[in-house]
């Protein structure tokens, strides 16, 4: 599966619509009772089904749904929505209840999506981040980190709640949401047979193979035995943890977004790329130079391989 456009430097996200009409300034905290699925869904009309080899299919906004109903705040960063930490004392404080204001909101947007598509078109996945980013972005980067690496019982509490409540979010949101012909289809405009849900790890680049080995991957591994299908996001500074993932069975497959321009490159990670695919499906995206390209369209095995990536012109070394 290929696509291959023009790339193009991220602009302004514009900020998001509130229910009042208005749009959060810089800063300002967001909550769910803020929100009207319809305002995000102005335009009427229905993409076609088929774009080249991939399915078009709409979703609900990116608004931090399971860090929120983890208990992180909302808050508008660059005009989007963004985690913030908000446990002082993870040594002393347990994992939260989740949210249910939030979860509830999801499933009206997800209502809202799927009378809207009128079995027309398939309804997916918003983001969700995984167990690892939930807990690193309730407890904070560096008190994440702390916990992982000198306190693993308290370590272990949070994640092993961040992963139940992943797995509730997901699994809500996969049974308000209809088959299509029999399966579902991934943010990456790839179906499948089946339950899918895609997580990720970002916060993994953070930590050493030996310690996402020991102390995460066990609850990514619950996420990953939960559903039919499961793609896991990787970015490219995040390939250290490869020679792990590759052998869990339950994972069907890794998609890598490159690091432009910050690195590393495609060109950089290519070896590791060609790793993942000799044991998984790989899904690449994001910008390539044009020789980059070329050697992704060499990795072995084709079959398993989808290109989704933006050309970025030989001279051009920055965003």
């Amino acid at each position: 599966m290929r696509s291959v456009v023009e790339h193009r430097p991220l602009g302004e996200r514009g900020g998001i619509p509130l229910a009042d009409g208005s749009r959060p300034q810089e800063g300002i905290q967001v909550t769910p009772d803020q929100l009207d699925p319809a305002l995000f869904c102005q335009d009427t009309s229905l993409p076609s089904l088929i774009r080249g080899d991939f399915m078009a299919g709409q979703g609900p906004p990116g608004m931090c749904w399971t860090e929120a109903a983890f208990g992180c705040p909302v808050s508008i960063v660059t005009g989007g929505p963004w985690a913030e930490a908000f446990i002082d004392d993870w040594r002393q404080t347990p994992p939260p209840a989740p949210d249910p204001l939030w979860i509830d909101k999801l499933e009206e947007f997800v209502e809202f999506l799927v009378a809207r598509a009128a079995g027309q078109l398939p309804v997916t996945q918003p983001l969700f981040r995984g167990p690892v980013d939930m807990m690193f972005a309730g407890l904070g980067h560096e008190e994440a980190c702390m916990a992982v690496k000198t306190a693993p019982d308290r370590s272990d509490a949070y994640l092993a709640a961040c992963a139940e409540l992943f797995i509730e979010i997901a699994q809500r949101r996969i049974d308000k949401t209809p088959t299509f012909e029999g399966g579902y289809l991934s943010s990456y405009g790839i179906w499948a047979p089946g339950t899918v849900v895609r997580t990720q790890v970002d916060n993994a680049s953070m930590l050493s193979p030996e310690t996402y080995r020991e102390r995460v991957l066990p609850f990514d591994r619950l996420v990953f035995e939960a559903f039919d299908v499961t793609l896991i996001h990787l970015h490219s500074c995040c390939l250290h943890i490869i020679d792990d993932l590759v052998k869990e069975d339950a994972l069907d497959c890794i998609q890598v977004s490159i690091d432009y321009p910050g690195g590393p490159l495609a060109r950089e990670v290519m070896p590791r790329l060609q790793r993942i695919l000799e044991a998984k499906p790989l899904i690449v995206t994001g910008p390539v130079h044009q020789a980059e390209l070329d050697q992704l369209e060499q990795l072995k095995p084709a079959g398993g391989l989808c290109l989704n990536v933006q050309c970025v012109p030989d001279d051009q070394h920055t965003v």
